[in-house]
């Protein structure tokens, strides 16, 4: 009963988050731009393929108009989704009070010191994650952004999403293995558990921290691809 309610807790704060980070991530901020309008796979309104067809023949993996990042853009991504998105706060919250409510690990204790701990380590693991994925895709010219499905259909769509986390474009929109979004994930989890207590530090610890991150992320970008039609079902009621 007890991880009952500390799981129901966890899934009213994770949706919470992944609405305020889909909304982030669709660019409001004033320095990066909407990817989505970028690359020129959808549009904002409707969710269809936007403009018009390139003359050339493109492969069907690269999505219409697919602009790559520049250095610039790069690093204000990296900014806002490791540090100033509202998405960033609610993944160390959320997971910190699950961890609270089960007394993981026991020797952080419990009251506001035992969660600002908790939620440090969530924070700092995410902070450390996206520093790696920044570098090792920037090295790699890879995509970091969501990039939603130039197809038509539920389970394309769906299936493009949940795969975004191990495959994405590089500078020329063709789809590639996502080796700094994956090896991101394992390197934080095993920097994270150097400042773990004993019997934390574990390779089974840092494996399920991995599990955990990704199915979060195909979540998120669960989310992010059916935004359009979710904000046209918010806007009925």
């Amino acid at each position: 009963m007890h991880k009952m309610k500390s799981m129901s807790f966890c899934l009213s704060l994770f949706l919470t988050a992944s609405l305020a980070n889909a909304h982030a991530d669709t660019g409001n901020g004033p320095e990066l731009a909407d990817p989505v309008q970028d690359c020129g796979v959808f549009d904002e309104d409707n969710g269809n393929p936007g403009g018009d067809p390139p003359k050339s023949v493109v492969k069907a993996s690269v999505p219409l108009g697919y602009t790559p990042l520049t250095g610039h853009e790069r690093w204000n991504h990296y900014v806002r989704n490791a540090f100033w998105s509202p998405g960033v706060f609610f993944r160390a919250a959320g997971p910190a009070a699950g961890q609270q409510m089960n007394n993981e690990p026991p020797q952080w204790g419990q009251g506001m010191e035992g969660y600002s701990k908790r939620f440090a380590n969530r924070f700092g693991r995410f902070a450390l994650q996206q520093t790696y994925e920044g570098a090792g895709a920037a090295l790699l010219k890879h995509e970091v952004r969501y990039i939603r499905s130039n197809k038509t259909g539920f389970l394309p769509r769906a299936a493009h999403a949940l795969t975004a986390n191990i495959i994405t474009y590089d500078r020329n929109g063709h789809r590639v293995p996502h080796v700094s979004r994956v090896g991101a994930m394992f390197a934080a989890e095993f920097t994270g558990n150097l400042w773990m207590p004993d019997g934390y530090r574990d390779t089974s610890k840092a494996v399920r921290g991995v599990g955990m991150e990704l199915g979060v992320r195909s979540a998120f970008n669960l989310i992010k691809e059916f935004a359009p039609e979710l904000k046209r079902m918010a806007g009925k009621k």
